[in-house]
């Protein structure tokens, strides 16, 4: 089956893309999301020189996505070939799919509900309901958060390599 791609396919996966990042955005502290506006103005001034410009969009990506490696953003900043960024994709689609399983296994043992976990955390019950069916990526503190309400390691929530 052949997979037709129209400009309407390609705004709704971008804008799908820009919901996931502004969701992460909002979860990060204050001091972060101060370095992510910052940068977003490099990224904007028609002053800012090519490595300006690539030195903002790493450290956005390492505020909003701690979790992703040096190697990953060379490889992003090198024009990294499709069939690699499929990899990736599906490599972070296993990493969440792992935590919602252990979440999932983890409450059920612990017998907590989402309800109990959101007011333990602070994190809001939608929240917890969106990462149990992967509708949204944690940020490593909401899974520091998580793990130490539930009294776990973290690495028994978040696949560690």
């Amino acid at each position: 089956m052949t997979r037709t791609i129209t400009a309407s396919s390609i705004l709704r996966t971008e804008t799908t893309q820009f919901a996931m990042f502004l969701h992460a955005y909002r979860e990060c502290s204050p001091a972060i999301r101060e370095v992510v506006d910052e940068m977003t103005e490099i990224l904007v001034d028609s002053d800012a020189t090519e490595d300006d410009r690539m030195m903002a969009t790493t450290t956005i990506i390492e505020a909003i996505f701690p979790g992703l490696s040096m190697d990953m953003m060379e490889d992003f900043s090198n024009g990294m070939q499709l069939s690699t960024s499929v990899k990736i994709r599906n490599e972070l689609d296993a990493e969440e799919e792992t935590f919602a399983e252990r979440l999932r296994t983890i409450m059920e043992t612990k017998g907590v509900s989402q309800e109990q976990l959101a007011l333990l955390t602070g994190v809001g019950q939608p929240a917890i309901s969106n990462m149990l069916k992967r509708q949204c990526r944690p940020q490593r503190r909401t899974i520091v958060r998580l793990a130490q309400a539930l009294e776990v390691a973290e690495s028994e929530l978040w696949p560690v390599e």
